[in-house]
C-alpha cells in the first residue's frame, strides 16, 4: 500500500524550510526498511506568517499528561506507557479516568472532559498525550472551547477520533501533532521509528520524510500551512467553529474502515463547497481496512479520480494514520510538500 520510506529525519524546524544550511546530522536509526537521520536543531515557538503559535519543546523533567479522552482504554498498559515517557527524560500523570470504562467511552462526558480540561490549564503540563482515539472527542469539544487554551499552548498528540481535538486546537492558533498515541507506546524496550520521532518534535525538531514515488502521484512543490487528518472527523466538522479546512493549505487526509463510496461522498462535498479548488496540496495517508467495490479497486483509484482536475502537487503512499508505520506530521505548522519523479519529501 506504501512506498518504502527512503529517510525518516529529524532536522531543522518549520520556519527555516528553505534556503537553511543542512543540519548537523548526530545519529542513525534503522527499523523495519525505515532509515531515521536525527540532526541537530533549533526549535521556534510561533509561525510567523501563519500566527500560530508552536508549542515550546519539553526539557528533562517536564510533566507530560495522558488522558483518554474518546474510546474506552481499560485494557491499557499505562505502566508501560509511563515507563516509555519516563525513559525520555519526562515526569507522567496519567488521567483520572483514562483507565475508565462508561459504554464505549473512557468515562462519562463529563469525567473525560475534565481530565482533559485539567490537562490542558494545568501550566505544569507541557504535552498531552491521549491514549486511543474511537469516539467521542467531539462530545468535549464546546466546553474545552471555552478555555483560555491559548495563555498556556501546550503539544497535544493523538490521531483517529483526536483529530476533532486537533481542530479545536488549530482553531485556537496552536500547532498540534497526528502521530502515535499511548496503545502505541507500550513496550519500552522496543520504541517505533514513529514514536522516536514524535518524542524528537516534542524535544524541539523537526522532521523531514522521503517516500518512494507513486503511481498515482501528481508532481509539484507547495509550501503552505498543513491542516486535516481523519477525513471522517474533519468533514463533520466543516461549517463549524472548528472547520480546518483553509485556502492554500496543504491537506492531509487518512481513515479507516470506511467503504470508497462514503470518503467519496466525503470528498464530493469538500469539491462542491470549494475546498478542493482553493488546496495548495493534497497528502493521502493511510486508509485501511477497505474492500474494493464494483467501481473502484481501491481508495486510492477513487481520489485520484477525484483530484484529476485539479492542478495541485498529490503524494499518495504517506504512511500516516492507522498502520504501524505512523510517522507524525505537524497540524498548523508550515510544511514543505515536493513531489518528483525521484520521491515525495515532507519537510516540517
Amino acid at each position: 500500500m506504501f512506498g518504502k520510506i527512503i529517510h525518516l529525519a529529524v532536522c531543522l524546524a518549520f520556519p527555516a524550510l528553505i534556503g537553511a544550511a543542512a543540519p548537523l546530522e548526530i545519529d542513525t536509526l534503522t527499523e523495519h526498511g525505515v532509515t531515521m537521520i536525527l540532526t541537530a536543531a533549533g526549535h521556534p515557538v510561533a509561525d510567523p506568517d501563519g500566527g500560530m503559535t508552536v508549542p515550546p519543546p519539553l526539557k528533562d523533567g517536564d510533566l507530560v499528561a495522558v488522558v483518554s479522552p474518546s474510546g474506552e482504554a481499560h485494557d491499557t498498559d499505562f505502566q508501560a506507557i509511563t515507563r516509555t515517557l519516563e525513559d525520555q527524560g519526562w515526569r507522567v500523570r496519567i488521567g483520572e479516568h483514562a483507565a475508565g470504562r462508561n459504554g464505549t467511552y473512557s468515562g462519562s462526558r463529563q469525567q473525560r472532559l475534565s481530565d482533559l480540561s485539567a490537562a490542558l490549564t494545568d501550566p505544569e503540563v507541557k504535552a498531552v498525550i491521549c491514549t486511543r482515539g474511537g469516539y467521542g472527542a467531539v462530545h468535549l469539544l464546546e466546553d474545552l472551547a471555552e478555555l483560555p487554551l491559548s495563555d498556556n499552548p501546550k503539544w497535544l498528540v493523538g490521531f483517529s477520533d483526536i483529530s476533532a481535538l486537533h481542530a479545536l486546537m488549530n482553531s485556537n492558533g496552536i500547532a498540534s501533532i497526528h502521530g502515535p498515541m499511548g496503545i502505541n507506546m507500550t513496550s519500552p524496550e522496543h520504541i517505533s521509528n514513529s514514536c522516536r520521532a514524535l518524542f524528537d518534535i516534542l524535544k524541539g525538531y523537526g522532521v523531514k520524510y522521503e517516500v518512494d514515488t507513486h503511481p498515482y502521484n501528481r508532481n509539484g512543490v507547495v509550501e503552505a500551512t498543513l491542516t486535516g487528518g481523519n477525513l471522517a472527523v474533519i468533514d463533520g466538522l466543516a461549517s463549524t467553529p472548528f472547520d480546518c479546512f483553509r485556502p492554500g493549505s496543504v491537506l492531509f487526509i487518512e481513515d479507516v474502515s470506511e467503504p470508497i463510496y462514503k470518503i467519496e461522498r466525503m470528498l464530493y462535498r469538500l469539491k462542491l463547497s470549494g475546498v478542493l479548488d482553493m488546496l495548495g496540496g493534497l497528502i493521502v495517508g493511510a486508509f485501511t481496512d477497505v474492500a474494493p467495490d464494483h467501481n473502484y479497486t481501491s481508495m486510492e483509484c477513487m481520489i485520484r479520480d477525484m483530484v484529476a482536475e485539479y492542478d495541485f502537487p498529490v503524494a499518495f503512499g504517506i504512511p500516516a494514520g492507522h498502520v504501524k508505520v505512523n510517522v507524525p506530521l505537524i497540524l498548523g505548522a508550515p510544511v514543505r510538500l515536493e513531489v518528483t519523479d525521484r520521491a515525495t519529501v515532507i519537510t516540517q
